[in-house]
């Protein structure tokens, strides 16, 4: 009994890892992707994306990742149980998937609306958020 859960512990720490990795990899080709598009359309200036709005994506990305497997994880909880428990995390959840998807720095900048100024694109909160996702999903794969 002791190797199964030791092996369990083992493969939520992976999962946990992989979902970082997909979350920060997808972040970090998604900056790139907005700094080579930013130089294409405005050559001349040589436009570079700011490194405060690239690591937010990448951070805002990898929260997204984070939500994501929290709620296939909370899915399968709630299909197996049927736990009104499982149900409001997964209420929870969606919620802050909204929210993240909708003050997601590209989609601002689609919709042309950057707030400027100091902080604003880099906060702690936004650290805390993904290290608060990562350990909440480690938790929930136990």
């Amino acid at each position: 009994m002791g190797q199964s859960k030791k092996k369990g512990h083992t493969i939520s720490k992976l999962w946990v890892l992989v979902v970082l990795a997909i979350g920060i990899g997808t972040g970090v080709l998604l900056s790139a992707f907005t700094a080579a598009r930013e130089l294409a359309f405005d050559f001349y200036r040589f436009r570079f994306i700011e490194p405060v709005l690239a690591s937010r994506i990448v951070l805002s990305t990898t929260s997204i990742a984070l939500l994501v497997a929290l709620i296939v994880v909370y899915v399968k909880v709630y299909r197996e149980t049927k736990a009104n428990f499982s149900l409001g995390l997964l209420v929870v959840l969606f919620a802050l998937l909204l929210r993240s998807l909708l003050s997601y720095p590209l989609v601002l900048l689609l919709a042309g609306t950057i707030p400027l100024g100091p902080g604003t694109f880099l906060s702690s909160a936004e650290i805390f958020t993904v290290v608060a996702y990562a350990i909440f999903l480690y938790l929930s794969l136990e």
